[in-house]
């Protein structure tokens, strides 16, 4: 056996430890000697050729290779995660944004707060223009089957689209070709849907394997990125929408960094038939910071008929929606989706401003006689406001708008810019409906 030396560090004695044995591997078994020494031997070991120690020290040396395999393998996986963290922090760094604890630069916040909060994606039809939904925030819509949900969200990704605008679609109930027949029905075009559409069918939860591919959707920089089945995804991610712990969770996870990237979130999720309120619905609601709309069916979307749903304010944080809404109490109609396949093959989407008259009955379209007045009214005075045609035509205000939006979207009023004012003018001369 060799002389220890007090003054050498123990990792040189380990060494000549280690050598010491494989020169004399008779005169004691190597399990005798300390942990360190075996696996520096074991280490050595792989580098000889032709050398035999017998079958219980060679097992216990292969025991410990298997263990330093093993802990090369965790430190690999502990420095890719080092690494992960590190090249989000210098993402989120590139992207203007510091460590999320660290106090907010006010300055530049303060030009943004002066400006209200307005809806910026997707927009009504018509000459009244507002927005759906708020960017920077996370919205829902919630409905039950049938309602029309995907409907609505597959026409205001075809709004985004024509902006040329991206949008992200994650979908946990439906598949591609069913989303984008939709798009194709509702006018999108093959060259915009491959430009601007992303589209995402998981089929497991997100794990970290998947999170790159995760971020560089994030880092697209477009406009709308929906979750269509909140439930569906809760359930792939292993967690409860009815736990409020878990709602922040999941969106902890997958819709904020939509949200802080400026992405318009726009999360579906169902209702039980003849309800009002997701299940879980308090929950789910608190953790949305835009607008909440909440579906109602009127009549059935379908092949050959007029289908409507009306979409109605439940939750507007920012309260820009809401002040739009049909005045009442909660939830306030805001406005109205109609999908029209009558004697079509290919279906008028419209979501239309609510008007106050709306309980008097469903009309599919303006009355002839008010399109007529306001038509009119257009031809005898070129260049008129909004505010000038209802001053000029007898009726309520809702449905002057109504008439005025249907005679732009039929091509028979044109509407041009006066600096911020805008002036409607008569397409046909002659001043005739079709």
């Amino acid at each position: 056996m060799i002389e220890q030396n007090p003054e050498l560090p123990e990792s040189q004695i380990n060494v000549r430890l280690a050598l010491w044995w494989l020169n004399n591997q008779h005169e004691r078994p190597l399990e005798s000697l300390s942990e360190d020494v075996q696996r520096i031997v074991s280490a050595i070991y792989g580098a000889l050729e032709g050398v035999s120690f017998g079958g219980k020290t060679e097992a216990l040396i292969e025991a410990h290779r298997r263990e330093a395999a093993e802990l090369r393998k965790a430190q690999e996986i502990v420095n890719y995660r080092k690494a992960e963290r590190l090249a989000a922090k210098m993402l989120a760094e590139e992207n203007g944004k510091g460590p999320s604890w660290a106090p907010v630069d006010i300055d530049s916040v303060w030009e943004a707060a002066e400006s209200e909060t307005q809806t910026d994606v997707g927009h009504l039809t018509g000459d009244m223009p507002l927005g759906i939904f708020y960017r920077g925030k996370i919205n829902g819509i919630h409905a039950e089957s049938e309602a029309g949900k995907s409907w609505l969200a597959c026409l205001v990704t075809v709004q985004e689209i024509r902006a040329n605008r991206h949008v992200v679609y994650i979908d946990f109930e439906d598949d591609a070709a069913s989303i984008v027949r939709r798009l194709q029905l509702l006018g999108a075009s093959r060259e915009g849907i491959a430009q601007f559409f992303h589209y995402c069918n998981p089929t497991g939860p997100l794990t970290d394997a998947e999170t790159s591919e995760y971020q560089r959707l994030i880092e697209i920089g477009g406009s709308l990125a929906i979750f269509d089945g909140m439930t569906e995804a809760m359930a792939l991610e292993g967690l409860d929408g009815i736990k409020a712990e878990d709602v922040a969770a999941w969106h902890a996870r997958l819709t904020k960094a939509f949200a802080a990237a400026q992405w318009a979130v726009v999360v579906l999720d169902h209702i039980p038939h003849e309800g009002k309120r997701a299940i879980g619905s308090q929950h789910k609601k608190s953790s949305l910071t835009g607008v909440s709309y909440f579906l109602e069916p009127v009549h059935p979307i379908r092949k050959g008929g007029i289908g409507k749903s009306r979409l109605r304010v439940e939750k507007d944080r920012p309260a820009w929606v809401r002040a739009h809404a049909v005045p009442g109490k909660t939830p306030q109609h805001f406005a109205d989706l109609v999908i029209d396949f009558k004697e079509k093959p290919m279906p008028i989407a419209n979501l239309w401003p609510a008007r106050t008259t709306e309980d008097k009955g469903y009309r599919p379209d303006p009355p002839e006689r008010l399109r007529t007045a306001v038509l009119g009214f257009v031809r005898d005075n070129p260049g008129s406001s909004m505010s000038v045609i209802r001053q000029g035509v007898t009726g309520g205000h809702g449905d002057i708008d109504w008439a005025l939006a249907w005679l732009i979207d039929h091509a028979q009023v044109i509407v041009t810019k006066d600096g911020q004012a805008k002036r409607h003018h008569p397409a046909d001369p002659a001043g005739t409906l079709p």
